[in-house]
């Protein structure tokens, strides 16, 4: 009997459990809320920088990883209202 698909069913249902226990860990710090806005503070400085230091090749890519961090913690603030 092939046992392999429920092996890495149960370290896929570690690595979530894992993640889980770091959001919050890291929620236990600030509430979503405040996270988001930190991360607003932290990008406007950076985009400031940014226009000051000139051309950023990566800059759209920057953006859209902080559009998602954004969008994960507004995520993570709607499910611990629950």
């Amino acid at each position: 009997m092939d046992t392999q698909p429920h092996s890495d069913n149960e370290s896929e249902e570690a690595l979530n459990r894992a993640y889980g226990l770091r959001v919050k860990e890291l929620l236990s710090q600030s509430n979503a809320e405040t996270w988001i806005e930190d991360l607003w503070d932290m990008y406007t400085g950076f985009t400031l920088f940014s226009q000051e230091a000139g051309y950023d090749p990566r800059g759209h890519n920057r953006f859209v990883s902080f559009k998602e961090l954004v969008f994960f913690f507004r995520d993570i603030g709607a499910m611990t209202k629950k």
